[in-house]
């Protein structure tokens, strides 16, 4: 071989391994490139799932902290419909363990609705898991310190289509809601109603005072009835603005000044006996019977209850004030069948007393609002063989922060 062609043969030899070599970097600068690519793709989807991992934190603590400070109550169930109560919300409303709230059966949770809606929640929850409709009810829920508050309860599938996973739902109190519903409602009744009665008395007074009356004896009769009538209204009419202001507007209004008790409750005996000529009224007082009160209020009290004893109790009807230390006691009783307790536990709320006679169903209500508006209690006994006692236990002074105002 001529030294050229071994020359030629070495050149081709250094390009051929010059061009292995750079097809070598080549490949290897590719996969170095693939490989920062996909460790680049990896901490991009590494500080994805971190964010969307902190996001599902954030919206967590987020609902967790509207929770705690919602008045409602927060639960779950499952797809079958046993029913998981957030515990924090539930025992804040309720007083009552989470443990004594779960299981389907046997409905635990239901314990603490009120009696008389449980089967009707129970049916309707149970409508709503059968056919994945949203669930809608209004009920009563016990609060922890044993009343009843009225709450509207919602809840709805996920996913909102299809086979439900599970249901998420709210128990919202909705009682002032429903408060003044009642107050609209009982406030149109008696418009409607107890107002009508005295109105058509002096109507038909009026009528037959204008058509002559049949002489002087006549017309005296028919302009009492129609005085009657219109004090009947007059009361009745007071007794709404004591309700609505106890009901919807924090409470009845009451202004302290000096009261001499003991003359108060004088007067008031002396008026009952001229209203009820024949039934027997028998008073007494003892001790110091003074103090800071509205006596134009603790007239109504002492109005109410002797009326409430003559309309539903027998003679002799005894009314006793006794003043000992910071206090005044008085007692209206009267004889008579006593009380059925299904009626003693609603006694002091509005038209729920005993059956009502000529008035709107509010006294006692009324008695109860300003005695409480005074800072201090009314009670009730009523047993077989002895008859029925209200007690009326007044402090003499404001009690401390006293704001001159029911409760709200």
């Amino acid at each position: 071989m001529k030294p050229t062609d071994d020359s030629t043969l070495a050149s081709e030899a250094v390009r051929a391994a010059a061009a292995a070599r750079d097809l070598l970097l080549a490949q290897v600068q590719e996969a170095n490139e693939k490989l920062v690519l996909a460790a680049l793709r990896a901490q991009d989807a590494a500080d994805a799932a971190e964010a969307a991992r902190l996001a599902i934190q954030e919206s967590e603590e987020r609902f967790r902290s509207l929770v705690t400070t919602s008045a409602a109550v927060v639960w779950h169930a499952s797809a079958a419909g046993r029913v998981r109560v957030d515990p924090e919300s539930w025992l804040r409303f309720t007083g009552t363990p989470r443990e004594e709230a779960v299981g389907y059966p046997p409905w635990g949770w239901l314990a603490n609705l009120h009696p008389d809606d449980r089967e009707r929640v129970r049916a309707a929850w149970g409508a709503s898991v059968a056919t994945s409709g949203a669930y809608a009810s209004d009920h009563r829920l016990r609060r922890g310190d044993g009343s009843y508050a009225w709450v509207e309860s919602r809840a709805v599938p996920v996913p909102s289509t299809g086979v439900p996973r599970e249901w998420v739902g709210t128990m919202t109190d909705v009682s002032d809601r429903v408060r003044i519903e009642e107050a609209r409602d009982q406030f149109i009744g008696i418009l409607g109603h107890d107002l009508r009665s005295p109105l058509s008395a002096v109507q038909m007074a009026a009528h037959l005072l204008k058509h002559g009356g049949g002489g002087a004896d006549r017309s005296a009769e028919l302009v009492a009835r129609i005085a009657r009538s219109a004090q009947r209204m007059e009361a009745m009419i007071e007794s709404l603005l004591l309700f609505a202001r106890a009901r919807l507007g924090g409470g009845i209004p009451i202004e302290r000044r000096a009261c001499a008790l003991g003359a108060l409750c004088a007067d008031q005996v002396a008026e009952a006996r001229e209203a009820f000529p024949g039934r027997v009224i028998r008073c007494e007082m003892s001790g110091e019977l003074d103090g800071d009160w509205d006596p134009d209020r603790l007239e109504q009290v002492l109005s109410n209850l002797i009326s409430n004893a003559v309309a539903h109790g027998e003679d002799p009807i005894d009314v006793t004030l006794h003043g000992q230390g910071d206090a005044v006691t008085l007692r209206v009783k009267n004889h008579g069948a006593p009380i059925p307790e299904s009626v003693l536990s609603n006694l002091f709320e509005p038209y729920h007393g005993r059956e009502r006679t000529e008035g709107l169903g509010l006294g006692l209500y009324i008695v109860d609002e300003i005695v409480r508006a005074h800072g201090g209690t009314v009670t009730v006994r009523s047993v077989e063989g002895e008859g029925t006692t209200f007690t009326v236990v007044l402090p003499r002074e404001a009690p401390p922060r006293d704001s001159q105002a029911g409760p709200s």
